[in-house]
């Protein structure tokens, strides 16, 4: 694939990345039903290849950075709550 073609990869994970910036946090605050946030964070796992291979496209560099941090976010989030789960259950102080 051409450089230049890659541009759709950009354009897809761009606007992966604003409904995730959009609908997660409404979903969280707001009565949006939570299947909505769900969705929206399904999708930024879909949006990681996306990002990864928009990389390597033409586009404007800051929108490629902002596009693949955007839809790393919620994953690190998820695994970073796993790790601090994990460590206060394990290395916490005996009663």
């Amino acid at each position: 694939m051409k450089r230049k073609e890659l541009k759709i990869f950009t354009n897809m994970s761009f606007f992966i990345a604003i409904t995730a910036i959009i609908v997660i946090p409404l979903s969280i605050y707001t009565s949006l039903p939570r299947e909505f946030g769900s969705l929206a964070f399904i999708l930024t796992l879909v949006g990681i290849p996306f990002s990864i291979i928009s990389m390597f496209s033409k586009e404007k560099l800051l929108k490629r950075i902002f596009v693949l941090i955007v839809n790393l976010m919620p994953i690190g989030l998820f695994s970073y709550a796993i790790i601090m789960d994990f460590m206060d259950e394990f290395f916490r102080s005996a009663p």
